[in-house]
């Protein structure tokens, strides 16, 4: 970590091997080991397989930051509410800033999206299973131009994606109409408005998940 943060190391970085850094830090290579499997889990570093595999220095991931709060999700020590309204928060920020900066290339490219997800629900292939249905919140943050939004973005969409898939993996068809409403009003510039109508969708994801979660809970105690 201090030497990542010290700039001596850099994405795509390969490490040495186990044997070399135990070596290097005077260490067992069982420490060196759980310390390699830590830095992978907060996404630090990854694990390559094959010929030129590895360790190596991670290019870029929000795999750290969405584990451990759907971790404290399972756990009970965040609720699905503090995880939305974190959301609402951010992404009426991400909807402020794009409205400011976004070029015509930035929009086009949401626009882009929500046609190419609304085919696959007019085909009946929408599914919450894959991560591209939320690329729809990764792109207005990219529209900031602010990469750690994006990073923030993408791990709470992802931590809601993994909560609906749990629910089921078909998606609600009317939220297109949302997507294309926000994007609508981001063209004008209306940050206010579709911050507002962004909102009004995730308040409505968040009383379904809860609602779901609720539902689940009395039929476990029902079981007993």
């Amino acid at each position: 970590r201090e030497r990542i943060s010290q700039g001596e190391l850099h994405p795509g970085d390969r490490l040495p091997s186990e044997k070399e850094l135990a070596e290097q830090f005077n260490i067992s290579r069982t420490v060196v080991h759980e310390a390699m499997r830590s830095l992978e889990v907060a996404g630090l570093v990854e694990v390559r397989t094959g010929i030129n595999g590895g360790v190596f220095i991670h290019s870029g991931s929000t795999s750290g930051i969405k584990q451990a709060v759907q971790d404290m999700v399972a756990l009970g020590q965040v609720s699905i509410a503090s995880v939305t309204e974190a959301r609402i928060e951010l992404m009426a920020t991400a909807i402020r800033l794009a409205c400011e900066r976004a070029t015509e290339e930035d929009l086009d490219a949401i626009e882009a999206d929500i046609a190419y997800h609304s085919q696959l629900f007019e085909q009946g292939r929408g599914s919450r299973n894959t991560q591209s249905v939320i690329r729809f919140y990764e792109l207005i943050a990219r529209a900031t131009h602010n990469d750690v939004i994006v990073m923030m973005v993408e791990a709470l969409s992802e931590v809601i994606r993994t909560l609906l898939v749990r629910v089921g993996p078909n998606p609600r068809k009317d939220i297109m109409d949302v997507r294309r409403q926000v994007l609508l009003l981001m063209r004008k510039r209306n940050a206010k408005a579709a911050a507002a109508a962004m909102t009004k969708h995730l308040l409505l994801v968040n009383d379904y998940l809860e609602s779901e979660s609720l539902r689940g809970t009395r039929k476990r105690l029902a079981a007993r």
